[in-house]
C-alpha cells in the first residue's frame, strides 16, 4: 500500500542534540583519559614492590535481598627507588577516573599479593607519579564507546524525526461500497405474493 510522507511543521531536532552533547561529553573525556594514558606507554620503567593491597567488598541494599549489588575495589602500595631516591606509589591505571572494574580488581588482587615485584611506568619529570599499568585505562575506552554508541543513536533520532511519522494515503483507506445483491428471477417469482392476496 503506498505511503506519503504525513505534513508536519519544523521539526524539533532537541532530542537529537541532546543525545549528540553526551555522546560529544562522553567521547571527549574518553579521548582525552585515552591519549593520555597512551602517553604514559613511553614512560621509563622502574621495579617495584608491592607493600600493601586492599580489595574491599562493597554492597548496596536492592529490592531484592537475596541478590544485593555487589562490587569490589582495589588498593595497592609500591616501593621503587629512581635516583637513588625511594618512592611510594599507589597508581595502577592512569586517567581511570577513580573507576574500576569489579572483576578487574579481583584479578588485580590475584596479580599483586604483598611481596610481588612489579615494573612500574613513572613520569619522567615528576617520579612520584607512577602507574602499575601503563596505557589508556579500561573506562576511558569505555567511555570512547559510550559517546560513539551515543553520536549513532543521535543520528538515527535525527534522520527519523527529519523524515517523520508517514500515513496510508486516503483512497486506501476508503472501503468500497457493497455491490447489491441480486436474487435469481426464479427465487423471485417463488417468494412473490400475487397482488390483492393476504395471508
Amino acid at each position: 500500500m503506498a505511503r506519503k510522507k504525513k505534513s508536519q511543521g519544523k521539526p524539533d531536532y532537541r532530542m537529537a542534540w541532546f543525545l549528540a552533547v553526551l555522546g560529544a561529553i562522553a567521547f571527549g573525556f574518553g579521548a582525552w583519559g585515552a591519549y593520555n594514558g597512551w602517553l604514559t606507554l613511553k614512560w621509563p620503567r622502574a621495579e617495584a614492590e608491592i607493600v600493601d593491597t586492599k580489595l574491599t567488598q562493597h554492597e548496596r541494599e536492592t529490592r531484592d535481598v537475596q541478590r544485593p549489588d555487589r562490587w569490589a575495589t582495589f588498593d595497592v602500595h609500591y616501593l621503587y627507588r629512581i635516583g637513588g631516591k625511594t618512592y611510594l606509589g599507589g597508581g595502577i591505571e592512569p586517567y581511570a577516573f577513580n573507576m574500576q572494574n569489579s572483576a578487574g580488581a579481583r584479578k588485580m588482587a590475584d596479580t599483586f599479593p604483598v611481596g610481588a615485584k612489579a615494573p612500574v611506568a613513572y613520569n619522567p619529570q615528576d617520579p612520584a607519579e607512577a602507574y602499575l599499568m601503563p596505557g589508556p585505562s579500561s573506562f576511558s575506552l569505555l567511555l570512547l564507546a559510550i559517546g560513539g554508541v551515543f553520536f549513532l543513536v543521535a543520528l538515527l533520532a535525527r534522520r527519523m524525526i527529519r523524515v517523520g511519522p508517514g500515513e496510508d494515503e486516503e483512497d486506501g483507506d476508503k472501503i468500497a461500497p457493497a455491490k447489491p445483491v441480486v436474487l435469481d428471477p426464479k427465487i423471485a417469482d417463488y417468494y412473490r405474493k400475487p397482488e390483492g392476496k393476504t395471508s
